[in-house]
């Protein structure tokens, strides 16, 4: 039998907790469940971190997904991993299989990676794997097909061989010569399309550790993955707080390459960019990608200069503020303004419009900027 959905006043009383029982309508049913869950999150319950023993914490996960739909779920989910630290809880065997693998979840587990025990290594590395593969289902496809494409771009061309010739163009192009009593066109002019296979590029990545860059850190791992495998990338990934660390190596296993993000604290952009200067042997044919929030830990001076010395080069340079569903970044807007009028871009993109805005910039006189 199909539940009555909830009124305005149930929905009130589940924002507003127990302490508004007897002032709304009452819940029963499918609301009372989710109070009960939301209890156990909100309420004085829900202070027992790691206290909360793994059978109740089945329970709650298996009410979770059976009362709430899926984007309530994922952020329910967020919630206790942040509010109530049951990231080891979390870990047991019985409870795996409970979570909804997600980019927030794999995040906490890299945090908190280092200080695991081998066994919920082994668990944590699991569920990374599992949201790796998820993700990359989806991620893979359009950017294999844009970068492919601009690549591979084929180029318009005038009478060319018949084995190049666009048909469908050159009878459009013809039309005015059409023979009614032959029934057919006489192609005056032909046109065809060649392959235009371009050399291959230096793609330089510079993704910023920070733990509010974690969602940007993820997607931008993944999506190196993917890069590494092109033929028409060469690629490199730096990952940096205060020090670089060359991770280009791991890039062949997006697990690996993840957990070879070495979270720490501190920013210094400016030695960040120093570094992919040093990489940089083809300026004309090199792009450097800056994944970070601009919020400088050393010298914004010196950001600058390595900016300017970095386009001085001949090499494209662009900043990507956030990579991620929400695409609304917390960032220093003075040093963004600085970069722009140096004609650097800097703006945020979902992981979805990623894959233009990378073969725009490799490819492309302009770099689109997302939603245009």
């Amino acid at each position: 039998m199909k539940e009555e959905p909830l009124t305005a006043e149930q929905r009130w009383r589940l924002i507003l907790g127990r302490p508004a029982e007897g002032m709304l309508d009452p819940l029963s049913g499918r609301g009372a469940g989710m109070d009960e869950s939301l209890e156990f999150l909100y309420g004085p319950d829900g202070q027992g971190g790691t206290e909360v023993s793994a059978p109740r914490l089945h329970r709650w996960l298996g009410d979770l997904r059976r009362l709430f739909p899926a984007g309530t779920l994922h952020f329910l989910q967020q919630e206790a991993l942040d509010r109530l630290g049951l990231t080891d809880v979390l870990l047991e065997p019985e409870l795996m299989k409970q979570l909804n693998p997600d980019v927030h979840l794999a995040g906490v587990l890299l945090q908190t990676y280092a200080s695991l025990d081998p066994k919920r290594r082994a668990s944590a590395r699991s569920l990374i794997r599992q949201v790796a593969d998820e993700l990359l289902a989806r991620l893979r496809p359009p950017m294999v097909q844009a970068i492919r494409g601009r690549a591979l771009r084929p180029h318009r061309r005038t009478n060319p061989p018949w084995r190049d010739m666009d048909w469908a163009a050159t009878i459009r192009a013809n039309l005015r010569h059409y023979l009614p009593e032959e029934m057919t066109v006489i192609p005056e002019r032909r046109i065809g399309f060649r392959p235009q296979r371009r050399h291959q590029k230096d793609l330089i990545l510079l993704v910023d550790q920070s733990g509010s860059m974690m969602d940007s850190l993820i997607y931008a791992g993944l999506y190196a993955n993917v890069l590494m495998q092109l033929p028409a990338v060469q690629l490199t990934v730096l990952a940096f707080d205060m020090k670089v660390l060359d991770i280009t190596a791991l890039s062949h296993d997006p697990v690996d390459l993840l957990l070879g993000f070495q979270l720490g604290g501190g920013t210094n952009i400016a030695n960040a960019l120093d570094a992919a200067r040093a990489r940089i042997h083809r300026p004309a044919d090199t792009v450097v990608v800056l994944i970070s929030d601009l919020f400088e830990g050393g010298s914004e001076a010196q950001l600058i200069g390595q900016a300017k010395a970095i386009v001085d080069t001949g090499a494209r340079l662009l900043v990507i503020l956030a990579l991620d569903q929400d695409g609304r970044p917390s960032y220093h807007p003075e040093v963004a303004r600085r970069l722009a009028g140096m004609g650097i871009p800097a703006f945020a993109c979902t992981p979805d419009q990623f894959p233009e805005v990378m073969s725009g910039a490799m490819y492309d006189e302009v770099i689109p900027e997302p939603g245009r």
